[in-house]
């Protein structure tokens, strides 16, 4: 699908073809298996992030109370996608810290800790699956989808747009500080959050200025995979800290959080240095 604005069409409508397309393939990932694998719920999840940040940079062209009961239903169904995946990406988190760390770490000892964590997966899974088969999932999204259809889109514009953008910068900025001040994993997930936003948010104008979003773009997909990382080791860290039986001794699990814990510093040295170059004053004309 086209994920941008054509100079063609006026920024409602093109708004509102994209919300379209993103809704289709939503509906098209349910109906082809639901939610049984890591790459369905991973589709599932890009097309609502893309929709919420739609949803935000519109916010001025709609009503209050339309925009809220909307953020509400998209959030609550990510939210429940986002718990299947936080389990899964458990078992690829340990083995990333793992190949970093050769030789020093001894897998065949933490192999056991490897499956219990791809257990917890299944778990995860299957509870997920219970609650939300093919069809309720479709219900789910069918009624995010009614009123995304409903949106009155006509007062979007170009300028509304580049405003939106720029809030969503100021944010960036606000989580930014905040992360500088307390480096814990709730602020750095939650400029994370942020970023995607603003990544998503410039794809979507990128082609009514070729090239001159370019280079930002491409330092926003970056940033948000540090986070990302950064996000996915805390998950970790804290899984294993509440469930120590995972690793069968205490040894073990102080092992993998003493690893996880040094490469967290890395990404997160990176991840800050990286984003005060991108939110340094104005750039490329967006964060006025």
């Amino acid at each position: 699908m086209k994920f941008h604005l054509l100079k063609s069409e006026s920024a409602g409508n093109g708004i509102a073809r994209i919300n379209r397309e993103l809704c289709k393939r939503a509906r098209q990932t349910i109906e082809s298996g639901g939610a049984t694998t890591d790459s369905t719920v991973f589709e599932l999840r890009k097309s609502v992030k893309k929709l919420r940040a739609i949803l935000r940079i519109v916010r001025p062209a709609l009503e209050e109370k339309s925009f809220r009961k909307l953020d509400r239903l998209i959030r609550e169904f990510g939210r429940e996608l986002g718990r299947v995946r936080d389990s899964a990406v458990l078992v690829d988190t340990l083995d990333s810290l793992l190949a970093r760390f050769k030789p020093y770490p001894d897998e065949a000892a933490l192999q056991p800790a490897r499956n219990a964590l791809r257990c917890r997966y299944q778990v995860a899974l299957e509870d997920f699956l219970q609650r939300n088969d093919a069809l309720s999932l479709a219900s789910g999204f069918g009624a995010i989808e009614q009123q995304v259809r409903d949106l009155d889109l006509q007062a979007c514009s170009r300028p509304m747009l580049l405003a939106g953008i720029r809030k969503t910068y100021r944010r960036c900025r606000t989580w930014l500080r905040r992360l500088h001040a307390e480096p814990v994993s709730k602020n750095s997930h939650d400029l994370r959050r942020q970023v995607k936003y603003a990544w998503n948010q410039l794809r979507l104008i990128r082609k009514l200025e070729p090239g001159a979003f370019r280079t930002v773009i491409d330092d926003l997909d970056r940033l948000g995979r540090l986070l990302g990382e950064d996000s996915d080791i805390a998950v970790l860290v804290e899984t294993v800290q509440r469930h120590p039986e995972i690793c069968c001794s205490r040894v073990r699990t102080e092992f993998i959080i003493a690893l996880a814990e040094a490469r967290r510093i890395r990404v997160l040295t990176a991840s800050l240095h990286l984003a005060d170059r991108i939110f340094a004053g104005s750039q490329d004309g967006i964060g006025k």
